[in-house]
C-alpha cells in the first residue's frame, strides 16, 4: 500500500523493510506501525483415550495430529511458535474453548455436553514464552472464553427434543478476567502454549480445543 502512494516526487518513500518510511523532510528513516485489538489462536485435537501425563501443544504446527491442514477456522499463526518479523502483541487475557464439532479427523461429530465437562473439568494448561518461563499455568476451567457457545443438540423426529449447550466460562468478552500484569511478545520471543490431562482423558468422541490469546498487537505499515 505504502509504495503504490510513493514515488520519487514524494517527500515519503518506503523502504526495502515492511513499515520502513524515509521522511525527507527529517532526512531520517521511521517505522510506520499499525495498532488494533487482536486474538491469537490456536486449535489441537484430543483424541481418545489421552493418555495420563501425555500433552498437546499450540502454536507450533499448522496441521493437526491426524494431518488435517489447519486453515483460518483454527488458526492464524504463520510461524511457528512467534509472530512474524516486525509484530509486536501485549496479551491481556487467555482463554480456552471447546469447539462446537471436530473435523480434523473428518469425522463432523458433534461435541457432546459431557465431553465439554471432561476436558473442563480434567485438564490443566500452560503459557510459556522464551526459554520455557511459564506466564500462565491454571486448570482450563480458569481460562474462561468469551467467544460463542460449546455443547450440544439432539433432534428426533421433525423437532427439537433436547437442547444442552455449555460454555466455559462468561457471557461477553467485556466480562473476561484480564491479567494485571501483561505478556508481552515480539517476533524474536518463541512462545507456546501446552495442555495436559494428568489423569488421563476418555471421550465419547474425539474433540477439538482452541487456545486464544487476547492482546492489543502491532504490524509494519504495508
Amino acid at each position: 500500500m505504502l509504495s503504490q502512494v510513493m514515488n520519487a516526487e514524494s517527500p515519503l518513500q518506503a523502504g526495502a523493510q515492511p513499515g520502513s518510511i524515509w521522511i525527507e523532510a527529517l532526512q531520517t528513516w521511521v517505522d510506520a506501525k499499525t495498532w488494533s485489538d487482536g486474538v491469537i489462536y490456536d486449535t489441537e485435537l484430543v483424541q481418545t483415550p489421552f493418555a495420563a501425563g501425555a500433552e498437546l501443544w499450540f502454536f507450533r504446527s499448522a496441521t493437526f495430529a491426524t494431518g488435517v491442514r489447519k486453515d483460518e477456522r483454527y488458526t492464524n499463526i504463520v510461524t511457528p511458535n512467534s509472530l512474524p518479523s516486525g509484530w509486536y502483541a501485549k496479551i491481556h487475557a487467555m482463554s480456552i474453548r471447546v469447539l462446537q464439532t471436530e473435523t480434523a479427523a473428518g469425522s463432523g461429530l458433534f461435541t457432546t455436553a459431557e465431553d465439554v465437562q471432561r476436558i473442563m473439568h480434567e485438564g490443566v494448561a500452560w503459557l510459556y514464552t522464551a526459554n520455557e518461563k511459564t506466564e500462565r499455568a491454571l486448570p482450563i476451567m480458569m481460562w474462561q472464553s468469551p467467544y460463542g457457545l460449546t455443547g450440544s443438540i439432539s433432534r428426533t423426529g421433525p423437532a427439537w427434543t433436547t437442547w444442552s449447550v455449555i460454555n466455559n466460562g462468561v457471557p461477553s468478552q467485556g466480562a473476561i478476567d484480564e491479567m494485571r500484569y501483561p505478556v508481552e511478545l515480539s517476533n524474536e520471543l518463541t512462545f507456546q502454549g501446552r495442555l495436559r490431562f494428568p489423569g488421563g482423558l476418555t471421550l465419547d468422541n474425539n474433540c477439538m480445543v482452541m487456545m486464544e490469546l487476547h492482546c492489543i498487537q502491532s504490524r509494519p505499515l504495508r
